[in-house]
Formats: C-alpha cells, structure tokens, sequence
C-alpha cells in the first residue's frame, strides 16, 4: 500500500519540479555554472529542487514532532536541537551554493563555509531515513530505540552530545586506521618500479624511515611529488586494490567510481586547507582543530595544541605546494605524516 501511494506521488512531485524550474528559468536564476573550483560546484537542477524540499520539510518538522512524541521529551530535546542546528547548516549550504552559481569563487568562501558545504550534504543523507519514518504516524516504538540505541548509524554530529561526538568521531577513525598498513604496503610494493634511480633512492628513504617509526620531512616528502602525478603512484594509475584501501583510509565508499571520488574528496580537502591559510591556522578553535586532524588522519586525542597546530601546517604546506595533478600525495598523506603517531597507535594496538 505504502509502495502504492509512492507511486501515486511520483507524478505530482515531476510535475511540481517541472513547474518550479520553468520558473526559475524564467526568473532568469538557473543559470550555468560560472568557471571556478572542479570539486567544490553549486547545487543546480534537480539536487537544488530537492534540497529546497528537504530545507522546508526540516523547517516544519518541530510541529510534527511536538504532536506525535508529547511525553517523550528526552527524545523531544534530542530533535529540536538536532534539526534546528541541522536546518541552520541546510540554509546555510543553499546560501553557498547560491552564491558559487551566481559567479563567486570558491577561493573567496572561509574555511568555515567550505566545511559546512562539505559536510552537510553527508548528514542530510544520514539523517533523512529517520526523520522520514518519524513523520509517520505509530512509528514511536521503532524511532526510539533507534535513536536511543543507534545514534552514531541514524542521526549526525547536530543531534550528538559532546561525549558522542568524541566516541563516534575516535570510533569512525579506528575504523580508518587499520586500512594505513594495507597503503603503506602498496607503496613499498611499487618504489621498485620506479626508473629514475635519484627518485627511487629518496622515495626508499621516505618509506625506510615510516617503517623503523619516524616520519619524513616535509620538504623531503615534496621532493618525491612527481611521482604521484604519474607512474607509480599517480591517482589516474593507482590498481584497484590500492584505491579500495585508499577510499577505506579516508573513510569514502568503495563502490564503484573510486577513482573520481578519491579526485573529489582531496581537492576538496585542498580548497580547505588553502582556506585555513587564508583564514589563519592559529584563529581556530580547539574543537575545530581536532576535527580537522581526524579529517586528515589524525587523532587529536591527547595532543597538545601546540603539536596539533605544528601537525596541520606541515599537511598544509604540502597542499601549498601541490597541484591538481598530484592530488594523489595528498590522499597519502596519514601515512607520511601520522603512520607513527601515538595517538593513531593507541587506538589500534
């Protein structure tokens, strides 16, 4: 029956987005995408039309939630503060895009900005299965325990406690962890094939110092960069099996497409880390901080600031100091500047 009246809807909802992009065209705001960043690009089309709909429907979601969950307050608490900080976010990612359609360069948003346009579009999908079966009428008894069980799977960081957010985020990167070895392997496995003798000799000298426990400078590293633009480590010649355990290290789905969502995830982090360059590293907050180390791989967790801020300039340095064609040294990064933290350690040993 439910499959049924889905079916019903579907016609209704193609003829309502038909409608709203005639108007738009008309109004002269669907326009096409001014040239500027390939990895961070406004929302346009039917992606628009959509997170519109979405946008709305979390703005009124505080009323259905007051006339089905009355004596269930805890749970009440949990998602009005989730969804209004989540729809705060939303509003604020249809503003970026917005602005990014209509000829704003990617190069004048903050770092603040561009981690709320990369991060939003996850927690929408991740949260969209749970507020859609709690609008639903004599759902309470399946939406509590999940919500209540399950947190870290059906609701993002809006709808965490501070504890939660540190567990989940230490969980998510525990996870990550144990895909370092498997790349650190397939590098070792390829510096042999590598034919410049002088290259061969520095990349085996980065490699031998990871192994006995230290890590190599960062000018030592950037001397080795053309070999990730081409063979042997470049993105657009990396064996499936090497980019399935890259994907698994930065925490990205392993369907397929691997290779593009790989070129996509470390742009990205790119245009934010020339962002914290601009913005100033030593302007962030604490919190901040540590969620971008556990995004570069990283665990903050019982590290000073000092030697978190000292950590971040040495990736950003090198993401100063790359190019969209040796986007594949950044990817590698949590192993050449993190394999042999003791902060990584811990958690998988």
């Amino acid at each position: 029956m439910a499959l049924s009246i889905l079916k019903g809807q579907i016609p209704k909802l193609s003829r309502k987005y038909n409608a709203w992009y005639f108007s738009q065209r008309l109004s002269g705001d669907v326009q096409r995408p001014q040239p500027g960043s390939r990895y961070v690009k406004p929302v346009l089309g039917i992606k628009k039309y959509l997170a519109q709909k979405y946008s709305a429907f979390v703005e009124g979601y505080e009323r259905i939630l007051q006339k089905n969950f009355p004596s269930a307050f805890r749970i009440y608490q949990i998602f009005s503060i989730g969804t209004k900080d989540l729809l705060t976010d939303m509003k604020e990612y249809l503003r970026i895009s917005h602005e990014l359609r209509h000829g704003k360069s990617v190069r004048d948003l903050t770092r603040k900005e561009l981690e709320t346009y990369f991060q939003t579009p996850k927690d929408m999908k991740k949260v969209a299965p749970i507020l859609v079966i709690a609008a639903l009428p004599f759902t309470n008894y399946i939406v509590f325990p999940l919500v209540i069980w399950f947190p870290h799977y059906v609701l993002s960081t809006h709808f965490w406690t501070i504890q939660q957010r540190v567990d989940f985020a230490l969980r998510r990167h525990r996870k990550k962890l144990y895909n370092y070895r498997p790349v650190f392997r397939q590098l070792q496995s390829k510096v042999l094939t590598v034919s410049d003798d002088n290259l061969k000799n520095r990349c085996e000298a980065i490699l031998s110092q990871i192994g006995s426990g230290v890590h190599p400078r960062v000018d030592e590293i950037l001397k080795v960069k053309s070999l990730f633009v081409d063979d042997p480590y470049g993105l657009w010649t990396l064996k499936d099996s090497h980019m399935h355990s890259l994907c698994r290290m930065h925490g990205l789905s392993t369907l397929p497409g691997k290779r593009h969502r790989l070129w996509s995830h470390a742009g990205f982090v790119r245009e934010m880390d020339l962002a914290i360059i601009r913005d100033g590293l030593n302007n962030m907050k604490f919190d901040e901080l540590r969620w971008a180390c556990f995004l570069r791989g990283l665990s903050p967790l019982g590290l000073p600031k000092s030697e978190i801020i000292m950590w971040l300039e040495q990736w950003i340095y090198i993401a100063k100091n790359i190019d969209n064609h040796s986007l594949s040294l950044l990817l590698h990064c949590p192993i050449l500047l993190a394999y042999n933290f003791h902060s990584n350690w811990v958690l998988i040993h």
